[in-house]
C-alpha cells in the first residue's frame, strides 16, 4: 500500500513541475501597450499641384496684382510651410483662356482650374444671387457689400444651390458705382436716351432714369466708349485706371447706391477632391480670410481710381443737387419689391433672401461702413 501511495505522488510531481516552471513570473516582462498610447501614422507623401487659374480682368488690375496673386502666394507658402506638398498656379489673364460668360461654365467643366468671374456675366443662372445686385441696400463700400454677399452664401442653402457644381472659394462684391460718361449728368433728364454700359441688378435702375442699358464685359468697355457705341457706363471709379477708362471719359457723376456687382472665386471640383485634407483646410482657411481683403481693396481703389481720373486726365467730379439726388433714390424702392414680386411668381423665395440680404447689409454696414471714408 505504501509503495503505491509513493508511486502516485512520484507520478504527480513529474506532471506538476513543468506546468509550476511554466508559470513562474518572467523576470523582465514586455510591458503591455497602453490603450491610449499614440499609433505612429504613415507619413504623407508630398504632390505638387499646378493649377490653371482664369480672369476676365487685365494683368495689371489690381484685382489681379494685389488680390489674386496675393491670395494665390499666401496659399502656395502655407502649403509649402505646413505640409509635404506643393501648390502653384499658372495664369490666364483678360480672357485668354476662357471668356466672360464661359468663365464660370469651364471651371465646372474643367477646362480651368480656377477662375474668377461675377454671376451678371451670365444671366438667369443665379436668380436668387441678383438679390444682392438690386437698389435700396446701404451698400456703403465695398467692404460691406463683399461681408454681405459671402455671409449670405454661408448661411443660406437656396444660394449654395446655385452654386452646386463649383467649389466656391469666396464671393466679394464691388460696392457703389457712378456714371462715367462724355456728357454731363446733372439731372435725371441729362441721362435720357444715353446709350450706358450696365449689367445686373443696376439694367432696371439705369431704364428708370431714362438711359438705354448696353450690357458688355467690362473689358469690352474702352472700345466701346472710344467709338461710340455707348455713350458711357454705370461701375466703380476704380476702372477709371483697372481698365484705363479715365482715358475715354470725361466727367464722373455721383450716384445713389444703386449699384452692386457680385464677384465669385470658384474651382472644379475634381481639382478640389484631388488634394489632400491638409490643402484643402488651407485654401478654406485663406478663402475667409480674403473676403475682408478684397472688400478692402475694392473700397481703396475706387477712390483712388476717382483721383486718378481727376489728377491725371482732368476728369471733371459732378455732385447731384439734394433734391435730384432724392428724385433718383425715389426709383429705388419699386425695383426692389418688383423684384421679390418676380422671384416670388418664378417659384423662388424672393422675399427670403431679400430679407436676409438686408438684415446682413445692415450689420456690416454698421462694422464697417466707415471704413474707407
Amino acid at each position: 500500500m505504501r509503495t503505491k501511495i509513493f508511486l502516485l505522488m512520484l507520478v504527480l510531481a513529474l506532471v506538476l513541475v513543468p506546468v509550476i516552471s511554466g508559470c513562474e513570473a518572467d523576470p523582465d516582462p514586455e510591458p503591455d501597450p497602453e490603450p491610449d498610447d499614440p499609433v505612429d501614422e504613415p507619413e504623407e507623401e508630398g504632390q505638387s499641384f499646378t493649377l490653371q487659374f482664369a480672369t476676365f480682368w487685365p494683368e495689371g488690375d489690381f484685382q489681379v496684382a494685389e488680390g489674386h496673386k496675393s491670395w494665390a502666394q499666401e496659399i502656395s507658402e502655407r502649403v509649402a510651410a505646413e505640409t509635404p506638398h506643393t501648390v502653384n498656379f499658372e495664369w490666364h489673364y483678360a480672357q485668354a483662356l476662357l471668356t466672360m460668360p464661359e468663365l464660370y461654365s469651364g471651371v465646372a467643366d474643367g477646362v480651368a482650374d480656377i477662375s474668377t468671374t461675377c454671376p451678371a456675366y451670365t444671366p438667369g443662372v443665379f436668380p436668387l444671387t441678383d438679390a444682392f445686385e438690386q437698389p435700396g441696400f446701404n451698400n456703403d463700400n465695398a467692404l460691406v457689400a463683399s461681408m454681405t454677399m459671402h455671409e449670405a452664401w454661408k448661411q443660406y442653402g437656396p444660394l449654395q444651390e446655385e452654386y452646386a457644381d463649383v467649389k466656391i472659394m469666396h464671393f466679394w462684391a464691388t460696392g457703389p458705382g457712378d456714371f462715367m460718361t462724355n456728357t454731363r449728368v446733372e439731372t435725371m433728364e441729362d441721362l435720357d436716351g444715353l446709350d450706358i454700359r450696365a449689367v445686373g441688378g443696376t439694367i432696371p435702375w439705369v431704364t428708370a432714369l431714362g438711359a438705354n442699358p448696353v450690357s458688355f464685359g467690362m473689358g469690352a468697355s474702352y472700345e466701346n466708349i472710344e467709338t461710340g457705341v455707348v455713350d458711357g457706363l454705370l461701375a466703380p471709379t476704380d476702372t477709371l485706371q483697372g481698365f484705363r477708362l479715365a482715358e475715354v471719359t470725361q466727367y464722373i457723376t455721383k450716384a445713389p447706391g444703386a449699384y452692386n456687382i457680385i464677384f465669385m472665386k470658384v474651382m472644379n471640383w475634381d481639382t478640389w477632391n484631388s488634394f489632400p485634407e491638409s490643402v484643402q483646410q488651407i485654401f478654406d482657411e485663406v478663402n475667409e480670410e480674403y473676403v475682408e481683403i478684397y472688400g478692402m481693396l475694392r473700397t481703396d481703389y475706387t477712390v483712388a481710381g476717382q483721383e486718378f481720373g481727376v489728377q491725371e486726365h482732368g476728369m471733371e467730379v459732378i455732385e447731384l443737387s439734394d433734391d435730384e439726388w432724392q428724385r433718383w433714390v425715389d426709383l429705388i424702392d419699386p425695383i426692389m419689391e418688383s423684384w421679390v414680386e418676380e422671384a416670388e411668381a418664378a417659384g423662388l423665395p424672393g422675399q427670403e433672401v431679400m430679407d436676409l440680404a438686408l438684415e446682413l447689409d445692415a450689420k456690416f454696414s454698421e462694422m464697417y461702413g466707415g471704413y474707407g471714408n
